[in-house]
């Protein structure tokens, strides 16, 4: 098997088989890609619109678009004089198909560029692309041996596809980390704890009406403890909502046990010390003992919030 790059070692026809092989990875492919992308559009707008069925009638015009694009590769590198011009041409055409459909679908997050999907599909379809198709060209060995042609690129394709929503599911992570840093370290008021032995801190959200940390049990079950904002906390009260149809409260030791339509309390009101506001509301339709949690609810402590964004992030 011959290598990707002519055999002449140096000169006009093996600089313009790698010039050849450059274009297209670099134009071609991403080029390429843009037609899938083009055809998800197109058959999500058929969807949306009620004509489904027009999605069959894009399926010969994908395969001869596909089909046109490998012919064009295929020319291409065959008049620069590249070895396996057909294997390449079909290696490159199959990434610039493949890569739109795992970015999108299966690696949503991975976005290296400003610009939006259609740019980074496109941005990433080149970069695989020449990896690919370079690592060939890298692999390529004295005329006296055995040549792996176009298998280096076939390798280094899969396995940069294949890492893709691994890469993507990293990133997610961390913007969803750095968005609970930025929610604990940002709120203007004191945070109500938990602090019991069988609840775990394992999540934070900012809401509409404060802040809400997420603690599990020791069976998974989620229980949450709000912390009001100065504004809910101020003006509506710890008896807010409680003239509601179907919303009934009592008081119960200087706190609010807030029911709705009956069955298990759906939230308990208690106040922290500087008189902020805080609820624990459990799951709903679940039987959960709010009096026993809110013994453990306490004010956070000096420097504590480091120890909140740790919990939440690791």
């Amino acid at each position: 098997m011959d290598g990707v790059l002519p055999r002449a070692p140096t000169g006009r026809p093996r600089a313009a088989a790698v010039g050849a092989i450059l274009t297209l990875c670099l134009v071609g492919a991403p080029l390429m890609s843009l037609f899938p992308v083009g055809v998800w559009d197109t058959a999500h707008a058929l969807t949306m619109s009620g004509a489904g069925q027009g999605i069959l009638l894009l399926a010969p015009v994908v395969v001869g678009a596909v089909l046109l694009m490998f012919w064009i590769g295929h020319q291409w590198l065959e008049r620069s004089g590249v070895n396996h011009p057909a294997a390449s041409a079909a290696l490159v055409t199959s990434t610039a198909m493949a890569t739109p459909v795992v970015a999108m679908v299966l690696a949503p997050e991975v976005m290296p560029m400003p610009g939006g999907t259609t740019v980074n599909t496109a941005f990433l379809t080149g970069v695989i692309a020449t990896l690919g198709m370079g690592a060939s060209v890298l692999a390529q060995r004295p005329p006296d041996r055995w040549q792996p042609g176009v298998l280096p690129a076939l390798a280094v394709v899969a396995v940069l596809l294949t890492a893709l929503p691994g890469l993507s599911e990293m990133v997610r992570a961390h913007a969803a980390d750095e968005r609970s840093r930025a929610q604990i370290t940002s709120f203007d008021q004191t945070i109500a704890v938990l602090d019991h032995p069988d609840w775990s801190l394992a999540q934070v959200h900012e809401v509409h009406e404060g802040l809400r940390l997420t603690y599990r049990g020791p069976e998974g079950t989620p229980l949450h403890v709000l912390t009001w904002n100065e504004e809910r906390s101020t003006k509506a009260g710890i008896h807010a909502g409680c003239d509601f149809p179907g919303t009934w409260c009592r008081d119960l030791e200087g706190m609010v046990v807030v029911h709705h339509s009956g069955g298990h309390p759906s939230e308990l009101r208690t106040h922290l010390d500087d008189g902020t506001v805080a609820s624990l509301v459990p799951r709903p339709g679940t039987a959960a003992d709010l009096v026993d949690a809110s013994r453990a609810l306490r004010p956070e402590r000096p420097g504590e919030r480091a120890a909140l964004v740790e919990s939440v992030t690791t």
